[in-house]
């Protein structure tokens, strides 16, 4: 059973036990929460595993998952980074590794039977094991509200932390973090200035500004102000410094994948910035017809990742057209950093296809005028032959008042 500690998840493996009377395996996954987890597994005997593991992904989290998602420029809709998404990729991929190991022919869940995670960790299993079946508690047991889990909870005497002291619950990890409200929250209503975790407000951020300098290698980023970093010190950097200058929060309104609009606050200083200086030398060695298709198929990239088709062929497909579309995708980019806000102030690449030269309008030297007169002939024909060849429409006029 994948397991988190939270609320939901303590009563599910309580549930698993005394309930359905299964002997229950827990396996936490340290993804980079900037949390000490092996107290979970503690807690999971407690709560009456037979074994409980506790485990560190986060190397495989972002090279596997989160670098693929910068490569592709996958952002879903205005502003989700999938950071939550690829977690349940990976959660689900360890659950039928370690089943495959355990021999056992089921996994189980605590994911919320209205939100998205459940589709994602269930679609993920089936992918990877169509005969593992998968238990998901939170579907079956009578517990409609969160007073009926402290009821149910307390009736057993279950160690549960105090469910209503904050009315924010938080699934970080390096990629970011989504914040969730415990109790409605209007889509007119401000965010509390407290509910955020990774970044400073911009009134308290820095009266100075940071500029910073990213490398990258075949779309990877590998270094920050010339120095070569490990994905994981790298990316935990990039997240330290934006969420020092507010960079990365946003608050939109996006359509879950049963339809439902739903108002979703993140945190993705690291994922941001990353994404912008891609996207940004990007623009410097693609041509203008890699760039065009690049952007379309982005936003189906992002879209498959978002409803749960990471192990689909075509996501699978589409990561092989991104992975080429890579090899060229070396150089630095240099941001600057100030009050929740960045910029790009320069880039360089050795394989760059800007010729200033030739983009210099005052310079004719490598541009014959024979050339651009040929062209501009040819490209106006179809506006000539059409105003020649079709009748004219009068002007729409506005109508005037009586």
């Amino acid at each position: 059973m994948a397991f988190n500690g939270d609320l939901e998840s303590r009563l599910a493996l309580h549930w698993l036990v005394h309930e359905r009377g299964c002997q229950v395996l827990s396996l936490s996954i340290n993804l980079g929460q900037e949390i000490y987890l092996e107290p979970l597994g503690e807690l999971a005997l407690e709560l009456g595993a037979s074994a409980a593991q506790v485990i560190d992904r986060r190397h495989s989290f972002l090279v596997d998952y989160a670098f693929p998602i910068l490569q592709a420029d996958a952002v879903y809709q205005h502003g989700c980074f999938l950071g939550s998404a690829l977690a349940r990729y990976l959660i689900a991929e360890e659950l039928v590794r370690v089943a495959h190991e355990e021999g056992s022919d089921m996994v189980a869940h605590a994911a919320s039977m209205k939100g998205n995670d459940q589709v994602r960790m269930e679609t993920a299993i089936g992918a990877q094991d169509p005969n593992l079946k998968v238990l998901a508690p939170v579907r079956e047991w009578n517990l409609k509200n969160l007073a009926d889990k402290v009821r149910y909870a307390a009736a057993r005497n279950l160690p549960i932390e105090e469910p209503f002291a904050s009315p924010v619950l938080v699934d970080r990890n390096l990629w970011g973090a989504s914040l969730f409200f415990t109790n409605e929250n209007d889509a007119w209503d401000e965010v509390p200035a407290e509910t955020f975790v990774m970044t400073n407000p911009v009134e308290k951020a820095p009266n100075e500004p940071a500029t910073i300098v990213i490398g990258f290698r075949e779309g990877i980023p590998v270094s920050l102000d010339g120095k070569e970093m490990e994905p994981i010190p790298l990316v935990r950097e990039l997240n330290r410094i934006g969420g020092l200058h507010g960079i990365g929060r946003s608050d939109v309104v996006e359509d879950r994948l049963f339809g439902i609009k739903s108002r979703e606050v993140y945190e993705t200083p690291a994922a941001s910035i990353l994404l912008t200086a891609h996207r940004d030398l990007e623009s410097l060695v693609h041509s203008k017809e890699m760039h065009q298709i690049r952007e379309m198929l982005s936003r189906r990239y992002a879209e498959f990742v978002y409803a749960g088709l990471w192990f689909h062929d075509v996501r699978r497909a589409l990561d092989g057209f991104f992975r080429e579309t890579q090899m060229v995708v070396t150089g630095e980019v240099r941001l600057r950093l100030y009050k929740g806000s960045f910029r790009v102030k320069g880039r360089r690449s050795p394989n760059s296809i800007f010729e200033p030269k030739l983009a210099n309008q005052t310079n004719l030297e490598m541009f014959e005028s024979q050339w651009a007169k040929g062209f501009t002939t040819l490209w106006a024909l179809q506006a000539r032959l059409a105003a020649r060849m079709q009748p004219k429409k009068s002007p729409r006029r506005p109508a005037q008042d009586e």
